[in-house]
């Protein structure tokens, strides 16, 4: 009896939260995609593609070429971009521990974005860190998916 007050309890409390819980992540959301459009139109860009992920979203003008990426860091959203007319090619860098069975546990993933002119750095948007998020649920595929699509827009230059 003890059990099934406990269970309809805990469920009651839980659909009690769902609409605080997703309100507060499509509010979330609208910042990031606030900042994402910011500092879009600051580079006089309009994003064709865009992604919201969590903690960070990324989007392109594909007409224009550019690729403008904002992370969460804490409070704080950093704005990072790229005109793609002055990169060369991306790269994945899966950063992680490697294990005696072969495995690979991811530690940061990262998209770097080398540039023609060797004297300027490399501009790299942080798509995973395990000491930010403690699982990975989906970043693989997409960072797999931006450097396809980003790396498809240089081909075009």
């Amino acid at each position: 009896m003890e059990f099934g007050v406990t269970a309809i309890s805990l469920a009651s409390v839980a659909l009690c939260a769902m609409p605080f819980v997703l309100t507060n992540r499509k509010i979330k959301e609208k910042k990031m995609m606030s900042s994402l459009n910011d500092i879009a139109t600051t580079h006089h860009c309009k994003l064709t593609e865009y992604e919201i992920f969590g903690h960070y979203a990324i989007g392109l003008d594909t007409e224009k070429k550019f690729v403008f990426f904002v992370s969460k860091n804490g409070e704080e959203l950093q704005q990072q971009y790229a005109d793609l007319a002055t990169i060369k090619t991306t790269e994945i860098a899966n950063i992680g521990k490697s294990f005696a069975r072969k495995e690979k546990i991811a530690e940061r993933l990262l998209l770097q974005l080398f540039p023609k002119n060797t004297n300027v750095p490399d501009v790299v948007f942080e798509f995973y860190d395990a000491e930010v998020n403690y699982q990975l649920s989906g970043e693989f595929q997409s960072i797999e998916k931006w450097n396809k699509a980003i790396k498809n827009l240089l081909k075009s230059n």
